[in-house]
């Protein structure tokens, strides 16, 4: 499907202003009598909250971003392998179930209705000039550690739900995709909105909405059985409630999410925190960027690919980071790349992230649950 490109010049603040929601309410899930969703696995992060907070030192942290290069080089690895796996193969488990909830403001902010614009296409991504402030705030740094016993990073967003406290992300941002089921998933996982450089902070960073620990833990069977890339790289964590705050939507509110509704999306804002980009060198992990243009069918003429594909240059600590409507709804999430043949050599700007269809709407259903 072609979806025109239009453009037109639009200002920071009227971006940001699209970034606001018209509307509070959300609303989710399969309507009653939908065929069973598909199966989700779930985990619990037995750690204290305190302990895990505690363990992420300024040294862990800036080994877990350094290390968001190798994720990705052995990442894209495993999406060569696994496309070779599945060619010919159809996935033919559609159920056609839909859920959709509007973005959340934080506590205490009023209102801007805006309508519908067009955004200028930025592929090549710009930095979030006010990350710890709304509407930017909701997207976050999430800290691992996976079975390596090594530290790793993501992009998360904070995303509406029935308790207020739920980060989405990507599938292998939380578990290895490698059949290794309820335990198998990452610990240690912290989600800190607003995260950002600050070499005058002792701990080199700044996270002024807190540390965020994870604890239920929620992703496709599809992916933790099996790491498929092209249909599951999605899910979502709860997280505990630092002292002095009610709840992460409260804080810093959340976006909202249109699952079911296939793969092309018209004027969508693509952000995260990435440590390197398609020839740049001005990417750190510790800053939060963001590009613009349209979501579509990675390859509409091959019905085996459903995949989402965006035109942006952001790479390795992106993964994870919402593709969403300015709407202020998640569509899908950033996932992969390609590589050329030596597996390691990026091949474009293009950006993937796994279809949010079935198993996104069985996701959020069991973190409602």
């Amino acid at each position: 499907m072609h979806i025109p490109r239009r453009r037109k010049a639009i200002s920071v603040a009227l971006l940001a202003a699209a970034l606001i929601p018209a509307t509070l309410t959300t609303a989710t899930a399969a309507e009653p009598g939908s065929p069973d969703v598909p199966s989700v696995t779930t985990g619990v992060q037995r750690d204290s909250a305190q302990s895990v907070r505690d363990f992420w030192t300024p040294a862990r942290v800036s080994r877990a971003l350094a290390n968001e290069e190798a994720d990705d080089a052995a990442f894209a690895r495993k999406v060569k392998a696994a496309a070779k796996a599945s060619k010919g193969e159809v996935d033919d488990s559609d159920l056609a179930l839909a859920a959709e909830a509007q973005r959340v403001l934080p506590s205490g902010k009023t209102v801007l209705t805006s309508s519908s614009v067009d955004i200028p296409e930025v592929p090549v991504a710009r930095e979030v000039p006010f990350p710890q402030t709304p509407p930017a705030v909701v997207v976050g740094k999430i800290l691992y550690i996976a079975k390596d016993g090594k530290e790793h990073g993501c992009t998360g967003a904070s995303i509406a739900s029935d308790s207020g406290n739920t980060v989405w992300t990507a599938g292998h941002c939380i578990h290895p995709g490698d059949g290794s089921g309820a335990d198998g998933f990452h610990t240690k996982i912290t989600f800190m909105p607003g995260f950002k450089k600050n070499t005058d902070n002792p701990d080199g960073y700044d996270a002024p909405w807190g540390k965020w620990t994870a604890t239920k833990k929620v992703a496709p069977t599809q992916w933790t059985a099996d790491g498929d890339v092209e249909d599951a790289d999605l899910a979502a964590f709860d997280v505990t409630v630092p002292t002095g705050y009610t709840s992460l939507t409260a804080a810093v509110g959340a976006l909202g999410y249109r699952f079911g509704d296939g793969s092309d999306f018209s004027d969508v804002i693509d952000s995260g925190f990435p440590g390197e980009g398609y020839h740049r060198t001005d990417m750190d992990g510790f800053k939060q960027f963001y590009c613009t243009g349209n979501a579509e069918d990675a390859f509409d003429w091959n019905p085996l690919d459903d995949r989402v594909k965006v035109d942006c240059d952001m790479g390795k600590g992106a993964s994870g980071g919402p593709i969403a409507t300015t709407e202020g709804q998640i569509v899908s999430v950033n996932s992969h790349y390609e590589t050329l043949d030596d597996e390691v050599t990026r091949k474009n700007d293009d950006l993937f992230g796994s279809e949010h269809m079935d198993k996104a709407v069985a996701v959020i259903d069991e973190i409602n649950s």
